[in-house]
């Protein structure tokens, strides 16, 4: 089993304001690009900005 790339890394929630981050959602552009400019493919850059995270959701959290 692969557990190591791009499709196991993702933003985290820390933009709630419980904790002091670098930054805060307004940075989202300036990251996305940071993700563009290193070469990344849009599939890789979709899952590190949500969709990795949605789909680890899906998969663990019970269908209500």
């Amino acid at each position: 089993m692969d557990l190591v790339g791009a499709g196991h890394v993702a933003l985290g929630s820390d933009f709630d304001g419980a904790v002091t981050t670098g930054f805060d959602s307004s940075a989202m552009p300036s990251i996305t690009q940071a993700l563009v400019d290193a070469g990344l493919g849009e599939d890789a850059i979709r899952g590190a900005l949500g969709g990795n995270a949605l789909r680890l959701f899906r998969q663990v959290l019970p269908e209500s």
